[in-house]
């Protein structure tokens, strides 16, 4: 068994050489681990510092010659851990920026026994966020709830971007989608691919974590008006899709 991480990057170069080092203390010692980091676009040293990284760390760099969107970045990571991994290895995506910590992942290798798709969720019991500010809560929230009520989905944290999949499931998703495995462009791209999973008959359980905030370094990333109005067409997209019977 291998754990794939997927690292979508856009000017991370502050963040990732410090999460790289984390992954390893983590993985390094339990089981084999390559990380598939995309770096999409960035125009700061993050090319430089993954090179620097691959080195010394089972790091495969892929990249955009320009910024296409956090949906690009894992639809390139997905399918090549869904062309490179074997049937009974496990595939986590999770953000470059810090937020999320790997000693996460193997509480989630754990639950994914009994599941195909593993959401680390920070509105679960022992879930924690900190830092977090102030619109992103409400934008999470509210959009959680749309979810649950338009899907009857038995998740609490659907826009969670930290996940684990068993790689048969994401080697299905990709036969299956091709290249449309995920069509969004923004952070929409998380949901979108649950969405997916679901619709497809995947079992999804959550798992709680701890997301901070604090120890991101730069800017967010997130526009939040242009995050709201993809979030309303994917919705309506998909919901219209479950009243018409038909496979996403």
């Amino acid at each position: 068994m291998k754990c794939f991480i997927i690292l979508p990057c856009f000017n991370e170069e502050k963040n990732v050489k410090p999460l790289v080092h984390s992954i390893n203390e983590v993985l390094g010692p339990q089981l084999p681990y390559k990380i598939i980091a995309v770096n999409d676009g960035s125009y700061d040293r993050t090319c430089e510092v993954l090179k620097d990284l691959s080195l010394d760390y089972p790091v495969e760099i892929l990249g955009h010659s320009r910024n296409m969107g956090l949906g690009a970045a894992l639809r390139t990571g997905l399918l090549a851990a869904a062309e490179e991994s074997f049937e009974d290895d496990f595939v986590v995506i999770m953000d470059s920026d810090n937020t999320h910590n790997p000693k996460h992942v193997l509480d989630m290798l754990l639950a994914a026994e009994n599941a195909d798709v593993v959401v680390g969720s920070r509105y679960v019991k022992g879930g924690v966020q900190l830092n977090v500010p102030l619109h992103r809560v409400i934008l999470s929230k509210a959009i959680n709830l749309v979810v649950r009520k338009l899907f009857q989905l038995p998740l609490k944290d659907a826009t969670s971007g930290f996940r684990c999949f068993r790689a048969v499931l994401l080697k299905r998703l990709s036969n299956t989608f091709k290249d449309s495995v995920i069509e969004s462009k923004g952070f929409t791209a998380s949901l979108e691919l649950l969405l997916k999973v679901v619709r497809s008959g995947g079992v999804v359980v959550e798992v709680p974590i701890l997301l901070d905030y604090g120890k991101k370094g730069g800017a967010s990333k997130m526009r939040l008006f242009s995050t709201i109005v993809n979030y309303v067409i994917l919705l309506f997209r998909f919901r219209k899709l479950n009243n018409s019977k038909r496979f996403c």
